[in-house]
C-alpha cells in the first residue's frame, strides 16, 4: 500500500551526542517504529547547514498508524537506550502529516524542507526530483500523553503545512533551494529503512540459527 501520511522530526542534537543518537536511531529505534502496523519507511537526514539539525521522517499507509495500540504501546515503554536519548532533543517539531500532494516516490540523497510557505510546489515540481511531498499537518494525531513524551525537555512544537522535496544529490537540492525556496532547509540521508528491510533481515536471522 503507498503512503500517504508521514511523521516528520527535525530536532538538534548536540554533536557531543551525534555519535549515541545515531547508534539510537540505526540500532534500534528506526526498526522498533517501522515495525509497528501500518509503517512503511523510516529514514534518517542530517542537516548540510547546520550539521546538529536531523530530520528524522517515517512513512506510513495512513495516519490512523500513529494511533495504533503497538505503536502508543512503545512510547509509553521506552527502551533504555530511548530514555537516554530523548532528553537530547532540543528545539524539536514534531508532526504527523496527511499527504495533500506528491509527485514520485521513494527518497533521495537529499531533502530539501520548506516549513509554513508552500507556494513552491509547482516550481519544485519542474525540477523533477525523485518526489515532492506537501505536507498538512495534523494536530490532534499522536499527541496523546506518553512517557517518551515527557522524556524530552520541552513541549514539541508542530508544522501546519511543509513542502519536502527529495533530490538524487545535495547539489541538486541546492540548486532548488537557491531558485525556489531560499528559506529552506537541506539534510543528507544517513540512513533508511522499509518494511522490507525487517522482513529480509528477519528471514536471514532464521537461516542463521543452528538446525536442531
Amino acid at each position: 500500500m503507498a503512503s500517504s501520511a508521514v511523521l516528520a522530526i527535525w530536532v538538534d542534537i548536540d554533536p557531543a551526542d551525534d555519535e549515541a543518537f545515531n547508534h539510537w536511531h540505526s540500532r534500534e529505534h528506526v526498526q522498533e517504529r517501522v515495525g509497528c502496523p501500518g509503517w512503511l519507511r523510516g529514514s534518517r537526514f542530517k542537516g548540510i547547514d547546520r550539521p546538529g539539525r536531523y530530520l528524522l521522517f517515517y512513512d506510513a499507509e495512513t495516519t490512523a498508524a500513529f494511533e495504533s495500540d503497538a505503536y502508543y504501546a512503545r512510547l509509553r515503554h521506552p527502551s533504555a537506550l530511548s530514555r537516554a536519548i530523548f532528553p537530547k532533543f532540543n528545539d524539536a517539531w514534531r508532526t504527523v502529516c496527511s499527504v495533500e500532494r506528491r509527485q514520485g516516490g521513494g527518497i533521495g540523497a537529499a531533502v530539501l524542507t520548506v516549513r509554513g510557505d508552500v507556494s513552491a510546489f509547482d516550481a519544485l515540481a519542474a525540477l523533477k526530483p525523485a518526489r515532492l511531498d506537501l505536507l498538512k499537518g495534523e494536530a490532534t494525531i499522536g499527541q496523546a500523553h506518553t512517557t517518551e513524551k515527557d522524556l524530552r525537555p520541552a513541549p514539541d512544537r508542530q508544522i501546519d503545512q511543509a513542502l519536502l522535496a527529495f533530490f538524487r544529490s545535495v547539489a541538486d537540492a541546492k540548486t532548488a533551494r537557491d531558485r525556489h525556496a531560499p528559506s529552506g532547509e537541506i539534510f543528507a540521508l544517513q540512513h533508511t529503512v522499509s518494511k522490507g528491510d525487517l522482513y529480509l533481515s528477519s528471514r536471514a536471522s532464521a537461516r542463521d540459527l543452528p538446525v536442531p
